[in-house]
């Protein structure tokens, strides 16, 4: 048995405080869902505030045999944060403290319910800087970045929430609490346990608590905007600024779509005769970055940009980076529904593979904007479309296949920040290969055998032996 019974929920009552649990319809029917929307059934939610009530959580679920998916502030696009058959959801968003900012160790220790934003400004009124910089940052937690591995907009130069983690606490199933890592920088004892909990999705454990590397905060940092007549001339002008020898900390693509879609969606029009646009956040010392901006404007004019915008002040580069920002609620806004994608390629094949996607969109209903992460190859596809519509629901899934195997054709990966949750499950095998879903079952097992972390996620149900 996975789903809570109100039997076992008194259980869990009287062994937390009295107003941990609920399990009232208007609460159940909230945390059925997250970010991507897909209908779950939620059991019973408890929100814990403490290492201590997670473990008794986790004891109780092993004893009465309850599933449990664990949830940060449900910013998940992929189902991974989603019940799908009345499990327990495991809240951890006031689990909120910075417990210490260490400048001399250049280590945060916080709670999983921090969101990303409140740790980046913390850190930068210390003269510090983490760099993981989800599109979410303002409400997605450091728990659910780390479940997930997030990336964001600046991993083409510092990397993603894997390279941040230095340590971390784990509950088990069971109730059990695993110490891993910690605040030294290097650590090559044994087996990388962190690293696998790192993008595990919740199947594995519980985190309650983050070690987190931080950097010097950068002395600089500028923003430049580069227009394009036409949809591949932000990725011209990618190739261009990396070939000039630099390397910006945000290298982002938008097509002809997305501007369009942000545009109406401000109640302005779209700018006539931009067909792409790339957005550029270059860092470091002054000198450098002056440099580099100079070096950029050369390449990106080279490249054909119609129109090239330097922002040096923060309110500038506020303006500039919003348009990149309400992306999502724009075209939340805009279509009736949409279906998001992080596919990745290499960086040589981004061109191909965004032609060969429009190619195969372009043979159903279905509309497609790609934009995001072109300084590593990490695209954010979007397929709109309508439910209501059985012809345009076939055509999707079809159309989702074709762009898997589009992708993974080219190199690539089915997923460069966003996890597997649930929506993408059924290509998880064409992705990996039998042996290694395997070993991954095997791993799960070893941590959860009876299934209950965060059940039917990441891996296809009938890979389990």
């Amino acid at each position: 048995m996975r789903a809570c019974s109100t039997p076992a929920l008194d259980r869990l009552r009287s062994a937390l405080p009295a107003d941990r649990v609920a399990d009232d319809p208007s609460t159940r029917l909230a945390y059925a869902t997250e970010a991507s929307r897909e209908p779950g059934l939620c059991g019973g939610v408890v929100r814990v505030r403490s290492e201590a009530e997670v473990r008794a959580v986790l004891g109780w679920a092993k004893t009465e045999q309850v599933g449990v998916v664990t949830r940060g502030s449900g910013t998940s696009p992929t189902g991974s944060a989603r019940p799908l058959a009345g499990e327990l959801v495991l809240d951890m968003a006031a689990m909120n403290r910075i417990v210490a900012i260490d400048p001399r160790d250049f280590a945060a220790v916080v709670e999983p319910g921090v969101p990303c934003g409140t740790l980046q400004a913390a850190v930068e009124a210390a003269g510090l800087f983490y760099p993981p910089d989800p599109a979410s940052s303002r409400f997605s937690t450091l728990g659910g970045n780390v479940a997930t591995s997030a990336g964001g907009l600046r991993a083409f130069k510092y990397g993603t929430t894997r390279d941040y983690v230095l340590g971390m606490r784990v509950v088990l199933m069971g109730g059990e609490l695993l110490s891993l890592g910690g605040r030294s920088l290097k650590d090559v004892v044994g087996y990388d346990l962190m690293r696998l909990m790192v993008g595990s999705e919740g199947t594995l454990g519980v985190i309650t608590e983050l070690t987190l590397r931080l950097i010097p905060a950068p002395r600089a940092r500028l923003t430049i905007v580069a227009s394009f007549a036409d949809d591949e001339g932000a990725f011209r002008g990618a190739d261009a600024v990396t070939a000039k020898g630099v390397f910006p900390r945000a290298l982002e693509s938008m097509d002809r779509t997305t501007l369009e879609i942000v545009a109406t969606a401000a109640g302005r029009a779209p700018e006539p005769g931009v067909g792409s646009r790339l957005l550029i956040e270059l860092d470091g010392g002054e000198a450098e970055v002056a440099t580099e901006a100079r070096h950029c404007e050369e390449g990106l004019r080279a490249a054909g940009a119609s129109e090239v915008l330097l922002a040096k002040t923060p309110e500038e580069q506020t303006r500039l980076w919003s348009e990149r920002r309400a992306i999502s609620s724009s075209v939340s806004k805009m279509a009736v529904a949409k279906s998001s994608e992080d596919i990745g390629v290499p960086r040589s094949a981004l061109p191909e593979a965004v032609r060969r996607i429009r190619a195969a969109a372009a043979r159903t209903p279905i509309r497609v904007l790609a934009y995001g992460h072109a300084g590593d190859a990490n695209l954010h596809c979007n397929f709109l479309y309508d439910p209501r519509r059985p012809e345009e629901k076939r055509h999707l899934s079809e159309l989702k296949r074709e762009v898997f195997e589009i992708v993974l054709g080219l190199g690539g990966t089915i997923s460069g920040e966003h996890g597997i949750g649930t929506k993408k499950i059924p290509y998880v095998t064409r992705a990996l290969g039998p042996l290694a879903v395997r070993i991954s079952q095997g791993v799960k097992r070893l941590f959860d055998p009876d299934e209950l972390l965060n059940p039917g996620k990441l891996w296809p149900a009938e890979e389990v032996a």
